[in-house]
């Protein structure tokens, strides 16, 4: 009977900490988990996302993903493309990169890739086993949202629930696409002065002025774990 692991993810580098608790099934597949932490943290699942535990790298398959993404973290790794970044003469101004080159370099990591053992299909359990177990999921490659989740329990199946539960968390995660660490202090910087230049645009017409950095409802999680509508969320008016 497949056993209940009780986890934390905590988004890596903000103050103060967002973070989740949360309960899966250890039956799961890495994709599933990736979709809970989606829901749990608050993302819009928009990005290229991969798991590192111990020494295994658990990446999606780039179909249904951000093929541009995916190919420019994969150049970015590679010794070659920093070779030949420095090779550039970036002192006339500008430079243009070698596009055959850089395809070249991608179908040789291609060629070359070894064969994972595991991917998104398989069971967390043939990598996740034991109590304070740490792993790492990142999100977007392009800001690099680095999260650490803690295995705290691992629990008995209790029939009479319907897992994934969130149990309890703090704060909501940042915007998609905001920027990175950096970009998020910015907004939430611009967000408490409606004096600043920049608010109309970045906090009234892209972020929302409904969005708040503080809230966080478990219920509200939990309904969309469940694939059911959550209820509206009033927010009380500062004004």
């Amino acid at each position: 009977m497949a056993k209940i692991l009780q986890l934390k993810i905590a988004l890596n580098g903000i103050k103060p900490e967002i973070w989740r608790r949360f309960l899966v099934e250890d039956s799961i597949s890495f994709k599933r988990l990736h979709k809970t932490i989606q829901t749990v943290m608050g993302w819009e699942d928009y990005h290229m996302y991969k798991f590192c535990i111990d020494n295994e790298e658990i990446v999606p398959e780039e179909e249904g993903y951000n093929l541009a993404e995916s190919s420019f973290n994969k150049l970015f790794k590679s010794p070659e493309f920093m070779k030949m970044l420095e090779q550039l003469d970036m002192k006339k101004g500008s430079a243009t990169l070698d596009v055959d080159k850089m395809n070249k370099m991608l179908h040789e990591m291609e060629q070359n890739k070894a064969k994972n053992q595991y991917d998104i299909n398989s069971k967390i359990n043939q990598l996740i086993k034991s109590e304070k177990q740490k792993f790492t999921y990142l999100y977007d490659f392009g800001d690099s949202w680095e999260h650490t989740i803690v295995v705290e329990k691992i629990l008995e199946k209790d029939q009479s629930k319907k897992y994934p539960i969130c149990l309890e968390g703090e704060r909501a995660c940042p915007p998609e696409d905001c920027g990175s660490i950096p970009g998020y202090y910015n907004l939430i910087k611009i967000r408490k002065n409606k004096k600043h230049p920049q608010y109309e645009e970045l906090i009234v017409e892209w972020l929302g002025e409904d969005y708040d950095p503080e809230l966080f409802i478990v219920d509200w999680v939990n309904a969309k774990l469940h694939g059911k509508r959550p209820a509206p969320v009033w927010v009380p008016s500062n004004k």
